[in-house]
């Protein structure tokens, strides 16, 4: 394939992290921007690199700071997101989830990226009566109506991290829902944030077989597999 630029909203998270270091290690990507609320360290992602050029914005200004980075980008990915949305009131989980990711994909847009990625969830929908799903669905929505060339939502459901970031209760789902979610549809079962985040950037590597897809566990390993060409 050509080699491609990238654009990253949400690098510092554990995805968005993961990601980064894939798209730094991939031969076919030229370019890694990363953009967010504070400029982050080099070594969040493994140490320097000449690919990487890392950028603070104002969120609040973000679709239109946003656009002179997403210039000249082939692909955006957007994994920002509250990572606890239960600590947050319900305005300022919408802010961010749905606000702040639609004015950076408005930004990627108008700045002629063709490929936009987002980090979803499993269950997203925008009629949903869960809160989360709702959101999560409403800017998938928002996402669709900008007509990017693609647009890939990616729905994983528990995520593994090295690291238990959320206390307790993120102790307990990790210990204890792999020993079960084998008896779960397939979309449902776990994924290691380094997995997903490789299976971002094997997906923005292949064809497009659609304009919009949403992928699930399934997909992500079939991608993981090299099963998805």
């Amino acid at each position: 394939m050509s080699p491609y630029r990238a654009v990253v909203i949400g690098g510092t998270g554990a995805v968005g992290s993961a990601l980064v270091r894939e798209l730094l290690a991939s031969p076919h990507c030229s370019q890694v921007v990363v953009v967010g609320r504070s400029e982050p360290a080099p070594d969040a992602f493994g140490g320097t690199s000449q690919k990487l050029s890392l950028h603070s914005v104002n969120m609040e200004q973000v679709a239109r700071e946003a656009i002179d980075y997403a210039r000249s980008c082939d692909a955006a990915f957007c994994t920002m997101g509250v990572g606890q949305p239960r600590k947050v009131g319900r305005k300022e989980f919408w802010k961010v989830d749905v606000e702040y990711a639609s004015a950076f994909a408005r930004a990627c847009k108008i700045g002629g990226v063709r490929h936009f990625t987002l980090l979803s969830s499993v269950g997203a929908n925008a009629n949903s009566s869960n809160n989360y799903l709702h959101v999560k669905g409403v800017v998938e929505e928002r996402i669709q109506q900008l007509r990017f060339e693609r647009a890939s939502f990616f729905r994983p459901s528990l995520l593994l991290t090295k690291k238990i970031r959320y206390g307790v209760q993120d102790f307990l789902a990790q210990a204890f829902y792999p020993a079960v979610s084998w008896a779960l549809a397939p979309r449902f079962h776990q994924i290691r944030v380094t997995d997903l985040g490789r299976a971002m950037r094997l997906n923005a590597e292949r064809p497009a077989e659609s304009p919009v897809e949403a992928l699930t566990y399934p997909e992500f390993l079939a991608l993981l597999q090299g099963k998805l060409n």
